[in-house]
């Protein structure tokens, strides 16, 4: 039985640049989308429904023939048997085919009913299937190909169904959406034929679908077959489940009932509502109904809910509690880095759920009638049940919020749904003696301190940005609780009276008072999320802080450690302080610029982590920008992936020369550069102060060419205070400066480096070429071994044919891409100089985030680094 699968909407970096449809929050739209189509869904069955009394559907539930609900069950076993289909056939596909059937049968069956309840089928059931089949070497990628999968043949399935109900019995669709029935017919032989004609494809050629690294192979023609023989089962047993449940006297064929069951599947499915809930409610009633409907047949409505959804969910978080409390004896005797390996993925989305499903019975409980209140007020006095009632209904919206911060790991979520959780406890008890209300509040509580170890990030608990998509589920989970309300009370005669009255048997008047607390809330926090967009605090580097850095950056070989000093960064400390990381925040995405600097191996090894560790807790994505490949083992070790993303240029000083063939170009260059009168000059550090309005000017000029603009991060900028921190070397041409570059030095592992080159548009005719050439003799005449000229983006990646996507993207891009950046030229520029190619890498964790990760690096480039500086002062001030 299918839900709303959400898709992974990944956000961009704000830019001027990026075209309308790359600025839309297609996550917002869709979950406008879903709101709309529940709403409308509500309207139109509160219409539908206004003749029917809550007394009278309880009724019909209570006298339900125990033979039919008996055929729902085994109805929905059969159906949920089939699944088990999905992933046996996904998992052999994608060369998974070590997990035993009895594991993907408990698997399948778990993950399949969370998501069917909860809808977003990537983050609950993959999030449940990456849990349970990691036991069995089964990798993200796979799992990934296994949930697509999954829904390919479900929607396979559906379609073939559709196709042959429509072909055999079209006549109640037509009715339904009013067009002929020769229409509905030919339709279904075109699904049919569709399915023919790509059974065919697949016979005759491999096909598969591509997403840069991540291939997803697709079936051949008898696996295809099974696959959709799986989804047609499933389907059909699924509908089967609703049909003996519904009331005899509306006479309707399963065939033509399949067509209503998968067109109102298909709705609830686009319509992202999490469950269908509502909008797949709707398509049935006016589907099935003749006439107006009756209570029989909104009773098969909410059994079929029951029966088909809220059992074996409520089954299969058992099964999830009972395997990790088996699990957890195992992992004992691990250490504490595996251990929470192991149950990261899973505790935190099952705690959510739980929490928002606990957070749903509070709500809807405040709205229907009580049923022990000439019980409780024999022992309860009127306010306390009045006052609990309410506040009930206050604490099940709440942690309907709180989950989101739950399924972010947050501490301050998990204290405060732990509080929420013991007063929903109390207030059950107190406002009508609903121990199984309270029962699964203490449920809910006892799974959140048994995965205590999991909370651990810092923020607030509903101060965090809520996602489109959980707004859209607090939505409307509200939005339901008052429609049920509001279908209950339908009878109960409006009045403003109603608010103020109070009393044992005045169900209304409390509902009325509750929905308004509940939505009063919702719209509050949603409000402040609108106008609060919460981003991580800056705190201001303080004086000692930047000594320790100072003093680090000083006992460092590392040539990039300099770059601590452009004022644009913020810093992490390793635990023995002789350590740090450098990094940035761009979105959710942190950057750290080069390997850590540290001076021993262990320093070194635990800044990855801390960083790693520190990115966590704060909802961040870690990567590192730039890492040399002597320290590949370490990120490896950490769970990082690695892409090449260019080539240092180190200059061998002691083999470099200006003489004899080897040197021939070079010293024609300088000889042809000071024939037209210029001369090279080294402006010491504690001088450089005094330049500074004549290298500003030649900085100025040099950014003004073709609208050029400062870059910061990853390389130096303009800043006053970074350049007289060194050396600069300038090129005066009569007298006037022309052209300049400030010089790192590491005398202890004797590498010297340059970073800001700047010249003016008029400069003599390779003036650069002259001031590396000059730079490099002086400073091999001071006793250094290595120089570098810095990295050569997008160079040296494979060509090889069979060379990984990502490759032959970036080599397009360094042949072609010159309109954005001038890739090949810089190679061929630093080339003159006969380096030594060292390769820079790109650590991360996410491939299928990769491209919003280089979006965010990208963005934290070219984001102004004055601004950054600005900021930061003002912090200090």
């Amino acid at each position: 039985m299918p839900t709303p699968r959400q898709k992974d909407c990944t956000e961009k970096p704000d830019s001027p640049h990026r075209g309308w449809f790359e600025r839309i929050d297609w996550a917002a739209v869709g979950a406008l989308v879903a709101l709309a189509a529940f709403s409308y869904a509500a309207t139109v069955l509160y219409k539908n429904l206004e003749n029917i009394s809550w007394q009278q559907v309880h009724h019909v539930v209570a006298a339900f023939p125990l033979s039919r609900l008996g055929l729902a069950a085994l109805a929905t076993a059969a159906s949920y048997l089939a699944l088990i289909g999905y992933d046996f056939i996904a998992l052999r596909l994608v060369g998974a085919d070590r997990v035993p059937l009895r594991v993907t049968a408990i698997t399948s069956f778990i993950s399949h009913a969370v998501t069917f309840t909860l809808g977003f089928g990537v983050l609950t059931g993959g999030a449940v299937r990456m849990r349970l089949y990691r036991a069995w070497d089964v990798k993200a990628d796979q799992v990934l190909a296994v949930v697509v999968l999954c829904a390919l043949s479900f929607w396979a399935g559906l379609a073939a169904i559709a196709g042959i109900c429509l072909t055999l019995d079209p006549e109640l669709v037509a009715t339904l959406i009013d067009v002929n029935a020769a229409a509905c017919r030919l339709l279904g032989v075109i699904i049919l034929l569709s399915i023919l004609g790509w059974l065919i494809f697949v016979a005759t050629k491999p096909a598969n679908i591509a997403i840069r690294n991540w291939r997803l192979p697709l079936p051949g023609a008898g696996v295809t077959l099974a696959a959709i023989l799986v989804g047609m089962a499933d389907v059909a047993a699924a509908a089967a489940a609703l049909w003996v449940l519904l009331p005899s006297d509306l006479n309707l064929t399963l065939p033509g009932f399949l067509v209503v069951f998968s067109l109102a599947t298909v709705v609830g499915v686009i319509s992202h509502v999490p469950g269908g809930f509502g909008v797949f409610d709707a398509i049935v009633l006016l589907g099935t109904a003749k006439g107006a409907p009756s209570p029989e047949l909104v009773s098969s409505l909410l059994l079929f809910r029951l029966i088909y959804y809220f059992v074996p969910v409520s089954i299969a978080a058992t099964m999830l509690v009972v395997y990790e409390m088996r699990a957890r004896p195992g992992a004992a005797h691990e250490d504490s880095s595996t251990s929470a390996t192991l149950f990261e993925p899973i505790i935190p989305p099952l705690a959510a759920i739980a929490t928002f499903f606990g957070g749903l019975v509070l709500l809807i409980s405040g709205t229907l009638p009580a049923q022990r209140m000439s019980v409780v007020r024999d022992f309860v006095p009127l306010p306390f049940v009045e006052a609990s009632h309410f506040i009930a209904s206050l604490v099940g919206t709440i942690l309907l919020i709180v989950a989101n911060g739950l399924a972010h790991r947050l501490r301050s979520a998990w204290q405060l749904a732990l509080v929420l959780l013991g007063g929903g406890v109390i207030f059950s008890v107190i406002k009508g003696f609903n121990f199984g209300q309270a029962l699964i509040c203490v449920a809910v509580a006892a799974l959140l301190v048994g995965g205590r170890r999991e909370f651990y990030r810092q923020g607030g608990a509903l101060s965090g940005r809520l996602s489109a998509p959980v707004l859209l589920a607090v939505a409307v989970a509200v939005g339901a609780s008052a429609f049920i309300g509001l279908a209950i009370y339908r009878g109960v005669p409006y009045d403003n009276s109603l608010w103020w009255e109070f009393a044992y048997h005045q169900d209304a008047s409390r509902f009325l008072r509750a929905t308004l607390g509940a939505a009063t809330i919702v719209v509050v926090i949603a409000a402040y999320q609108l106008l609060h967009r919460t981003t991580p605090q800056r705190r201001a580097i303080s004086a000692s802080e930047m000594l320790e850095v100072e003093a680090i950056v000083r006992a460092s070989t590392q040539i990039t450690s300099e770059l601590a000093f452009t004022g644009d960064k913020r810093f992490l400390f390793s635990q023995s302080g002789d350590g740090f990381v450098m990094y940035g925040v761009r979105g959710s995405t942190w950057v750290a610029m080069g390997d850590p600097i540290a001076v021993r191996s262990t320093d070194l090894i635990d800044l990855v982590w801390r960083f790693k560790e520190t990115a966590d807790e704060h909802r961040g994505t870690p990567v590192f920008y730039q890492v040399a490949a002597e320290h590949l083992p370490v990120y490896l070790d950490a769970g990082f992936s690695l892409v090449k993303l260019g080539e240092d240029a180190w200059v061998d000083l002691q083999a470099f020369t200006l003489d004899g063939k080897v040197g021939r170009r070079l010293r024609q260059t300088r000889s042809r550069v000071e024939r037209t009168g210029v001369s090279f000059e080294i402006i010491k550090a504690e001088d450089v102060e005094q330049f500074l309005p004549a290298l500003k000017r030649v900085s100025d000029a040099w950014l003004a060419v073709r609208g050029r603009r400062e870059k910061g991060f990853s390389l130096g900028f303009w800043n006053d205070d970074y350049l007289r921190r060194h050396d600069v070397a300038v090129v005066r041409h009569e007298g006037r400066i022309v052209a300049f570059a400030n010089i790192l030095r590491k005398p202890a592992a004797a590498t010297a480096s340059l970073d800001l080159m700047r010249h003016v548009s008029d400069a003599p005719e390779s003036v650069m070429d002259y001031l590396v050439v000059m730079l490099l003799e002086h400073v091999k005449a001071e006793g250094y071994k290595w120089f570098n000229l810095g990295m050569a983006p997008l160079s040296g990646l494979p060509e090889h044919r069979l060379a990984s996507r990502w490759a032959r993207l970036a080599g397009l891009f360094f042949r072609y891409g010159d309109r954005l950046y001038n890739f090949e030229g810089v190679r061929i520029f630093k080339s003159k100089f006969k380096p030594e190619w060292r390769p820079k890498y790109l650590a991360y964790e996410h491939s299928l985030r990769l491209p919003q990760t280089l979006f965010d690096i990208a963005g934290l480039i070219s984001a102004s680094p004055q601004r950054a500086i600005a900021r930061r002062q003002r912090h200090e001030v």
